[in-house]
């Protein structure tokens, strides 16, 4: 890689400026003397100064524009990127600059502009599957809602046939509902730039009311639990804090089998609280524990029936409201625990320390 000098914008038209008008003068000054010299007119000096600065500007302009094509060189390629990103092409990048001696102001416009193109490509692709996904989320439902109502239009059931595929019409509707109540809910915390309610919270007595309410979801799968949790108090969005350990929770009772018991601890920091959820399910595999907070993203397509994906999308946007952070640890086969730490402080920011195991 060629070596390359960087100079300020201002430092570097002065330096060439300052050449340029010093390369004129000197070449004016030698063509004016061999004119004299060779065709022996023996000019006087007013009439040389003359010759001599009509030369200097008509040479310093000339130079002058073709220097200034090193100035607008990375607007120029901005520019023309600028329009293809407008057409909708948001692979294009600008190439760094390759002169001898270029400006710290051009190289970072074209920094700049690379990593908003990055970012543009990253946001567009990420808006395409999301559509796709939502698009084939409620396209299985449907389909299930459209043909089991056809059977039923046709008539010719028995009793137990019709209540059956009743009931199943039904289940799938629940399954639309809470696709659209989870869309609509991902949609406000996107567009959500602050949290507006500051309330103290006693988050201990906040995840037993949790556990309560889901508790017609556990019950049925004799799913027992082992709370440890000391007072915790912290200062944040009630609503928000909630919806986190119900999705949190939920996940746990859908993926643990019939008779396990899911554990939840807690402990309080100097600055930050700290609650592990930890159930005796499947687990995941390390490959896709990267994954589990993208959009839509199930680890097992045989278990695509027990959600869309979207439980801990909303977790992950909710923590990064509140200032949380969360850690997966899991292992197929052994079960997972999902490690939440909040701060104590409404508007402050917590780091949360996984310790090794």
């Amino acid at each position: 890689m060629k070596k390359q000098f960087i100079l300020p914008l201002r430092l570097y038209h002065s330096l060439t400026t300052l050449l340029t008008l010093a390369l004129c003068c000197g070449v004016s000054s030698l063509l004016v003397y061999l004119l004299d010299s060779l065709t022996g007119l023996q000019l006087e000096l007013p009439v040389a100064l003359i010759i001599c600065s009509l030369l200097t500007i008509v040479s310093g302009a000339l130079l002058l524009a073709w220097e200034a094509g090193f100035y607008i060189r990375p607007a120029q390629s901005v520019v023309e990127a600028t329009g293809r990103i407008a057409k909708g092409d948001f692979a294009v990048r600008v190439p760094p600059p390759e002169d001898f001696v270029s400006t710290a102001e051009g190289v970072q416009l074209i920094d700049n502009f690379n990593r908003m193109a990055k970012e543009l490509q990253s946001i567009d692709h990420m808006q395409k599957g999301f559509t796709g996904s939502v698009s084939h989320e409620f396209k299985t439902p449907l389909s299930s809602i459209v043909g089991f109502s056809e059977i039923l239009l046709e008539g010719g059931l028995t009793e137990e046939e019709r209540r059956e595929y009743t009931g199943l019409v039904h289940e799938e509707a629940l399954r639309l509902s809470r696709l659209a109540e989870n869309l609509l809910r991902l949609s406000r915390l996107d567009a959500q730039a602050i949290v507006m309610r500051h309330e103290d919270i006693a988050v201990d007595e906040q995840i037993r009311q949790c556990v309560i309410l889901l508790a017609e979801r556990w019950e049925v799968k004799d799913i027992s639990f082992a709370i440890d949790l000391p007072p915790l108090q912290i200062e944040s969005d009630p609503d928000l804090t909630k919806q986190v350990w119900l999705n949190l929770i939920d996940n746990a009772v859908k993926y643990s089998g019939e008779g396990s018991t899911i554990h939840i601890s807690g402990e309080l920091a100097s600055n930050s609280i700290c609650v592990c959820i930890r159930d005796e399910g499947m687990g995941i595999p390390a490959d896709k524990q990267a994954h589990i907070f993208e959009r839509f993203y199930q680890c097992d397509e045989s278990h695509q029936e027990k959600g869309h994906g979207l439980g801990l999308s909303i977790v992950k946007r909710i923590l990064e409201l509140l200032g949380g952070q969360i850690d997966c640890q899991s292992q197929p086969g052994k079960g997972t625990e999902m490690t939440v730490a909040l701060p104590l402080d409404s508007g402050k920011s917590c780091v949360l320390a996984i310790s090794s195991k």
